[in-house]
């Protein structure tokens, strides 16, 4: 891992959405600021006393039952810098080193998936519950960063940190550390918010980035003979840059580090490999 240059060091084969000066704006910076700029406008609404407008992006169930559906999105959004302070820096900071990281390695419109099932499916799960737990209440991105932090910490498990500790135990501790903090104050349901989103990033990424099923409306005849000129069509393109990212993984953490995922990417690219040689004719 090199933490030379924080702005390039997970440029992944997708490439920036866009750029701003010397600034590639990829996924991961994008939500960042989105994230700065909601906490900037919630910071002066409440400075000129119309800090009551921001409720209404945070989510409860009560609000949900109301028809307030879009406080299942906004609601990641909603700071508060006076109780937060420090920490939102620290979060974003979090978001941005092993964000860009996930993105890389999963790309972009997983990640983007995985960001909305984060805050969509716990929010689900505890409106379900709430005859057992009560309202909760959601506000702020803090439990998806962390979830975020775990799936880099799934995909990178050998990965070295502070006094030699390896991703994954870095990884486990926090989240030892943060259940016992939501047991001892009896808070079930940001419990629940932290393990699921927990679960839901891990098998994300062990997933190799799950995305939308494609939906296709084609006729059963078309289907049929695309099936039947599928044998004729080239072996598909390889990914090289996903591959030599693999590579340069077992170099440095061995093949335990790998994930499913990377391991039936190689084996897909071996196969590849194998099929375009038998393709190639015999220099005679």
């Amino acid at each position: 891992m090199a933490w030379e240059n924080p702005w390039n060091r997970w440029e992944g084969p997708e490439g920036p959405i866009f750029v701003v000066g010397n600034v590639r704006v990829d996924l991961t910076i994008l939500f960042v600021a989105v994230h700065t700029l909601a906490m900037a406008v919630a910071a002066g609404l409440s400075a000129v006393g119309l800090g009551e407008w921001v409720k209404h992006a945070v989510y409860t169930p009560a609000a949900l039952q109301q028809g307030h559906v879009w406080t299942l999105l906004t609601y990641p959004f909603v700071h508060d810098i006076r109780q937060e302070g420090i920490w939102f820096a620290m979060e974003m900071l979090m978001l941005f080193w092993f964000g860009r990281e996930v993105e890389s390695a999963i790309g972009r419109k997983p990640l983007a998936f995985l960001y909305a099932t984060l805050a969509v499916g716990p929010a689900l799960i505890l409106a379900g519950l709430t005859p057992w737990l009560g309202s909760a209440l959601l506000a702020g991105s803090g439990t998806i960063s962390f979830a975020i932090f775990l799936a880099f910490c799934a995909l990178h498990p050998g990965a070295q940190f502070f006094f030699g500790l390896s991703a994954r135990w870095v990884g486990w501790i926090l989240l030892g550390v943060y259940s016992l903090t939501y047991f001892a104050g009896r808070d079930w349901a940001g419990g629940i918010q932290m393990w699921v989103c927990a679960f839901l990033a891990v098998l994300w990424v062990r997933q190799g980035g799950v995305q939308w099923p494609k939906i296709s409306f084609a006729s059963k005849t078309k289907n049929q003979a695309k099936k039947k000129t599928a044998t004729r069509k080239p072996v598909s393109s390889i990914p090289v840059e996903k591959v030599d990212t693999i590579l340069e993984k077992i170099s440095k953490e061995g093949m335990g580090s790998l994930t499913a995922a990377e391991k039936k990417l190689l084996e897909e690219t071996r196969a590849k490999l194998l099929q375009k040689d038998r393709q190639i004719p015999p220099v005679r």
